[in-house]
């Protein structure tokens, strides 16, 4: 449980607790559809289709164990602050053993693939860590992704913990109630109130509360503002500027 991860291990154990079983049979269903575009008689109609299938993995020939959706690539990056972008965005050198894989892929399928992501923390696609995890993603024919390679650094098992607040503004909105509340059951009864005859469970603790979460909520709107962040549920697939 406190053991750091990697973002492969993190997304197989996500896609236990979202994925139910009517997400395969719709998965099934799509595929037998998308299937159904590219036979015979169908490929002038559908031509984009059916040239794009030579770019992308079809899932009916992919390990089912390395296919992931979206939506649980989504909740990872929100998690840990990830971007799931292009991998044109990417500028460093991929590692040897990526190029590797892709090649082998290639000769696998009979295909040449295209249509990469790269999913990594901000700092990745800026040059700034190198050392930082990363992982390559291949598109697949149901819109899937195809888990490629990873590289980099694991993931500490504390970084979703501390970037909870920068989830979305109901993450930070209960983070700052919580830390106003823990403060407050703190403090002494002489901080909170000069009434000496007070108990320790009264308004003014109550008054304190709201004051405290006042104050952080402000500090927090303010820094959010002045140092240009936002939250992770809006950054995930936007692109840097």
């Amino acid at each position: 449980m406190f053991g750091d991860k990697t973002i492969n291990e993190e997304l197989a154990s996500t896609r236990k607790k979202i994925r139910t079983g009517e997400d395969e049979i719709l998965n099934e269903v799509k595929s037998i559809l998308n299937n159904d575009l590219v036979k015979e008689k169908k490929v002038l109609s559908y031509l984009k289709n059916y040239f794009q299938s030579f770019e992308i993995i079809d899932e009916s020939e992919a390990d089912k164990k390395q296919i992931f959706t979206e939506d649980e690539i989504k909740d990872i990056s929100i998690k840990y602050r990830l971007r799931f972008l292009d991998s044109k965005n990417y500028k460093e050198e991929y590692p040897y053993a990526a190029i590797l894989k892709i090649s082998d892929l290639n000769k696998a399928y009979r295909k040449d693939l295209r249509h990469f992501k790269i999913l990594a923390c901000e700092d990745s696609f800026r040059n700034k860590n190198k050392n930082t995890q990363c992982v390559l993603f291949a598109l697949t024919n149901n819109g899937n992704y195809f888990f490629v390679h990873e590289w980099g650094d694991k993931m500490k098992w504390y970084k979703k913990w501390l970037l909870y607040p920068l989830r979305n503004f109901e993450s930070m909105f209960i983070s700052i109630a919580m830390i106003s509340l823990v403060i407050t059951v703190s403090l002494p009864v002489s901080l909170v109130t000069y009434d000496k005859s007070a108990p320790y469970w009264c308004d003014y603790r109550i008054g304190a509360f709201f004051h405290l979460f006042i104050f952080f909520f402000s500090c927090a709107a303010y820094l959010t503002f002045a140092f240009n962040k936002n939250f992770s549920k809006n950054l995930w697939k936007r692109e840097l500027f």
